[in-house]
């Protein structure tokens, strides 16, 4: 099939981590994509390394100015057409403890993580009832449900991203839209060098009970999974891949308290 006539899907902060991997995989699975990022250069070096056919469109891109947004994706969609699966995976977590928390990094995190997943729902969603339905996966965070020190911030954005999900779910349902989020616990990308200290992974691996970090491209095939018809009739869930950190968690402390009182 020409790369043309296959169906479009669009990434945000699509040049590195969970949002390249999901790119690969997406093409592998027949589509094309649109890979938002905020960097050119990374935009510009994953188009020269990824085997894509021809497949992937690159688009540079700040998500914090709405308007600009709005304009970009409008003229995707003019020249690529109605993209039918839209992946919201670009994230901030800048962060500092509440009473030091400026306005500015607090805008940020919602501005990133939250009002841009919304605008381009909001912006796209209508061509893909026109298009007959899609599918709407939002990177979210096991924070979302678990809170973290000096990430009001981001614990914020990350719960109002899974609380958007449901609320787009309900809405674009009758249209065949199907919405759902995918909530990562500590994955091993570039983006976030200090988990892979040696002393710190030693740590805090200790508290997932598979003893170690997620894969970004284990992350990429359950986005791929909701993408797809496999998940035809799943909409409105928040999906949480954290190597049973959340599930286990309480069980775990409770089992480290006793071993102390022994």
């Amino acid at each position: 099939m020409p790369a043309s006539d296959k169906p479009l899907a669009l990434v945000t902060g699509a040049a590195g981590g969970i949002g390249e991997a999901t790119t690969a995989r997406l093409i592998r699975d027949g589509n094309r994509v649109i890979a938002l990022d905020l960097s050119a250069d990374a935009l510009d070096a994953m188009d020269r390394d990824m085997d894509h056919g021809g497949a992937l469109i690159t688009q540079a891109c700040d998500l914090t100015k709405v308007e600009v947004l709005c304009r970009v994706l409008a003229d995707l969609v003019e020249a690529h057409g109605p993209v039918t699966v839209l992946v919201n995976n670009a994230g901030v977590w800048p962060g500092a403890r509440i009473t030091e928390l400026s306005d500015d990094i607090w805008q940020l995190n919602l501005a990133v993580n939250l009002t841009a997943p919304f605008v381009l729902i909001r912006e796209l969603a209508p061509h893909m009832i026109d298009a007959g339905g899609g599918a709407i996966v939002n990177i979210a965070s096991r924070n979302a449900f678990r809170s973290s020190t000096n990430n009001a911030g981001y614990d914020a954005s990350k719960a109002g991203l899974v609380a958007l999900t449901r609320t787009a779910a309900g809405e674009l349902a009758k249209h065949d839209i199907r919405v759902n989020a995918v909530c990562p616990g500590v994955i091993a990308t570039a983006a976030d060098p200090g988990i892979h200290d040696e002393l710190f992974k030693a740590a805090y691996t200790k508290l997932i009970p598979m003893d170690r970090y997620g894969d970004a491209d284990e992350i990429a095939g359950v986005v791929a999974f909701l993408a797809s018809s496999d998940a035809s009739f799943m909409t409105g869930q928040a999906v949480t891949i954290d190597g049973g950190q959340i599930a286990c968690q309480d069980n775990q402390r409770f089992m480290e308290i006793t071993r102390l009182g022994n």
